[in-house]
């Protein structure tokens, strides 16, 4: 079995060209620390990565947070890596968070990320996901009822803004070694008394639900469930390059705010793919897509297909319209808000 420095190698050399920064997201917990000093010893070996790390204090735990921050500090000091730490203001969080606390967390480290990675000329932010993470995202996605997008899991890379990727080596490398690595290095880090907390789905599902699958049903439950996010990744990107021909044939006209497609060049499509390829319009156009559900896109596909002249509403402000030969898709401040 290789070990933790090399396995983190290799994951590193998948991702990334050498001589590029590195940003290393550090909590403080279990798996951004042995991140932090697996990067340290291959800096030691190799002397070309230049890495600098960054630290977010939410401000969500008192001094918790706050020791966190200083462990963090603490250790990139000793092992010789810079160390960037921030902390958010105090109710900062809750006045932005709109409903969900995690989502604006979640917003504010990654725009933190962003910002500091730029500020150091780093091309890569790399967080320290593991395969336990992909295993458990790919079950939470299951039972809460995806598409298959959402089988892919976590991505290993995606951008982060114009000039930074975000990247996440440590995905294929299990807990078990990350545990070996951090006890024989005598690596200390933050508990995160939250993990625990039965209240959260994530939680359940890596305390009960994944236990009672590798005990009563296949041992072997987070290997499957890692294969089929592999599968489903290979499989999506096939359909995104086929989308993305079926997109380019029949586009009239693309602005942020309008979209107008030849139907006729649709219509002879099989409509699964053309919901898919209205996924990837989407994306495109940076349209949000969180409020679109299994309904509203095989409508959509429907609206296409079947030659109905239709107007539709749908969430994001997204107004279709239907006439001819034309189908316009139009992002609007004036379009109904009953759908969103």
């Amino acid at each position: 079995m290789t070990t933790f420095p090399e396995q983190l190698h290799t994951g590193l050399t998948r991702l990334t060209e050498p001589g590029q920064g590195i940003l290393l997201a550090a909590s403080g917990g279990r798996d951004s620390m042995a991140l932090l000093h697996g990067m340290a010893q291959l800096r030691r070996f190799s002397g070309s990565t230049a890495i600098v790390v960054a630290h977010l204090n939410h401000g969500l735990r008192g001094d918790i947070s706050r020791g966190d921050a200083e462990l963090v500090r603490s250790t990139s000091e000793r092992l010789g890596v810079p160390v960037v730490i921030s902390e958010c203001a105090t109710g900062e969080l809750q006045a932005s968070s709109k409903g969900s606390l995690e989502e604006s967390a979640r917003n504010a480290r990654y725009e933190f990320l962003r910002r500091t990675a730029i500020e150091h000329g780093l091309s890569f932010v790399a967080t320290a996901h593991h395969a336990g993470d992909q295993a458990e995202t790919v079950l939470h996605n299951i039972v809460r009822g995806t598409g298959v997008r959402g089988l892919r899991g976590i991505q290993q890379q995606r951008p982060l803004g114009d000039s930074v990727t975000l990247i996440r080596p440590l995905l294929t490398i299990s807990p078990d070694l990350i545990d070996r690595f951090v006890a024989e290095q005598q690596i200390v880090f933050g508990n995160d008394a939250t993990n625990a907390n039965s209240e959260f789905t994530r939680n359940r599902i890596r305390h009960q639900l994944l236990p009672t699958l590798r005990a009563d049903f296949n041992p072997q439950a987070d290997a499957a469930l890692i294969r089929l996010s592999q599968q489903s990744a290979e499989m999506i990107d096939c359909l995104d390059a086929l989308a993305d021909q079926i997109l380019d044939r029949s586009l009239l006209e693309q602005t942020p705010a309008v979209c107008r497609l030849d139907r006729e060049l649709l219509r002879p499509w099989p409509e699964p793919l053309i919901r898919h390829a209205m996924t990837v319009l989407w994306s495109r156009c940076g349209w949000p897509r969180q409020k679109m559900t299994t309904e509203h896109w095989t409508r959509l596909a429907e609206i296409i297909v079947e030659g109905i002249e239709q107007s539709m509403d749908l969430p994001g402000r997204i107004r279709l319209s239907c006439s001819g030969r034309v189908v316009r898709i139009e992002k609007s401040r004036h379009a109904r808000r009953a759908s969103e």
